[in-house]
């Protein structure tokens, strides 16, 4: 008994200097295996420390059928994999899918609410270019659009403030208005073509489609 306890121990010895020579050697590719597994760098190097802290633990159990390398790869493929089976579990859905009770895709609901960058310097620019076309409107016509939108009064009160009948305000703003969306579009067209100057590329104009009669503008 004594000496079979004294044979085993010497094999188990023989066994950790042969399983300390393949962590110099084999280490970079047990990372690549479990990186097959896991695709993920964190993920596989937890799973190595987990298999061969596991393979160190239980090198007895190493009964030399085959090569010790063998035997450490199917335990960090094993390690790996139970790893991979503790991930929670993603469902996969498309963008376009439209949820229950919802609307819209959900590419839409993921979608930015906010301007771009581009968008936010076109309506700063287009606010300044209709402060500036204000400006040149006929005084009466002018400050009948500054009450009306800017200070928000109703046609009796902006009236009343400017001492007309309410019929000559409603006609001071319609004028107001038609002239500063002609003025507006022939504005627009002319720095379209200066930018398309600037940039060697020709690009359509804005059509008057772009600014329906109907348009709003903050009148500053």
């Amino acid at each position: 008994m004594q000496t079979q306890a004294l044979n085993t121990g010497s094999l188990v010895t023989e066994r950790r200097v042969e399983f300390e020579d393949l962590l110099t050697r084999d280490l970079p590719r047990f990372r690549r295996l479990a990186m097959h597994w896991l695709r993920n760098t964190e993920d596989a190097e937890d799973a190595v420390q987990d298999a061969l802290l596991s393979a160190f633990k239980n090198i007895a159990q190493f009964e030399g059928r085959a090569q010790m390398s063998t035997w450490l790869n199917a335990i960090v493929t094993n390690a790996a994999r139970m790893k991979l089976r503790r991930r929670p579990r993603c469902q996969m859905v498309s963008l376009d899918q439209v949820p229950e009770k919802c609307d819209c895709t959900i590419s839409e609901m993921l979608a930015d609410p906010r301007p771009t960058p581009e968008r936010t310097a076109e309506q700063c620019q287009l606010s300044e270019l209709v402060t500036e076309l204000i400006g040149s409107l006929p005084r009466s016509q002018r400050a009948a659009l500054r009450l009306r939108q800017r200070h928000d009064f109703s046609v009796r009160e902006a009236a009343e403030t400017l001492g007309v009948p309410v019929g000559t305000l409603k006609a001071q703003i319609a004028r107001g208005r038609a002239k500063l969306i002609e003025r507006l579009h022939k504005a627009t067209r002319i720095r379209t073509r200066i930018s398309d100057t600037d940039c060697k590329s020709r690009r359509r104009p804005r059509s008057r489609a772009a600014y329906p009669s109907g348009l709003q503008v903050q009148i500053s």
